[in-house]
């Protein structure tokens, strides 16, 4: 009985998360949206390569990245939630084709090798640890050879990991670059690369945050060696960005 109230408010909080969460961040309609928007692109930088390419964003909320797929040339869109809300506000706003499902089904029902791009920004985190595994190895099917999962999760490494982790009651995980990377090989990706979601510089205010992040996170790495003799994968911020690429199979 526990468990099953446990889910059930679970899911009533991510299929109510335009009025209970997203909507505070979107107030003052296009206007805010371009801006988180732009964000993001700085933000994803190189990882946003989807010129001619089948995208699919997982957890698409009030679709920035979808936006920012479709303006950098991408073939198709989709994007897939399961707040109505948040859907139907994304609509308003661009010509994509969303989905209101659970991300795991959603994958479940989809052709293998039929996307290049999967997008999952801050959405990993809502799942328990059997979901989580189940919507990776989805993805790993639906990937095209050389495709690319790219996700945003919160950092347990970071010294501030645990106000990431409980930031929103809905979520159920925080990553380090090492249980990326057991995920990871368990479900057979290859090349992994690692990024951290600090400030970018872009003008004067960035340059100057963009500084003095790089004196904290000096300290931050200068307290794990003396601690562990190691920098623990030297990605410090309180979220972090990782892609995993599906390489081709040796015989």
């Amino acid at each position: 009985m526990h468990d099953e109230r446990s889910e059930s408010a679970q899911r009533r909080v991510v299929e109510d998360y335009y009025r209970t969460t997203s909507a505070a961040g979107v107030e003052g309609g296009g206007a805010s949206l371009a801006q988180s928007a732009a964000g993001l692109r700085r933000r994803l930088g190189p990882w946003l390569d989807v010129a001619g390419k089948d995208v699919l964003d997982l957890g698409s909320g009030t679709g920035e990245l979808c936006w920012l797929a479709c303006e950098s040339g991408a073939r198709s869109v989709v994007g897939v939630n399961l707040s109505q809300e948040e859907i139907d506000f994304a609509r308003r706003r661009m010509a994509v084709d969303f989905v209101c499902q659970d991300i795991g089904d959603y994958l479940a029902g989809r052709p293998s090798a039929s996307v290049d791009r999967i997008y999952a920004l801050n959405i990993l985190e809502h799942l328990d640890k059997d979901a989580l595994l189940r919507v990776l190895e989805q993805a790993f099917r639906l990937l095209r050879e050389d495709g690319e999962l790219v996700a945003m999760v919160p950092n347990a490494t970071s010294p501030f990991g645990g106000m990431t982790r409980y930031w929103d009651i809905t979520h159920q995980i925080a990553f380090t670059p090492s249980s990326v990377r057991q995920l990871a090989r368990l479900v057979g990706f290859g090349a992994m690369d690692f990024r951290e979601c600090g400030p970018v510089p872009y003008g004067l205010a960035s340059a100057v945050r963009y500084a003095v992040w790089q004196g904290i996170r000096l300290l931050i790495k200068l307290y794990l060696l003396a601690e562990t003799a190691s920098g623990k994968g030297g990605v410090y911020t309180s979220d972090m960005l990782f892609r995993l690429k599906k390489t081709a199979q040796l015989d």
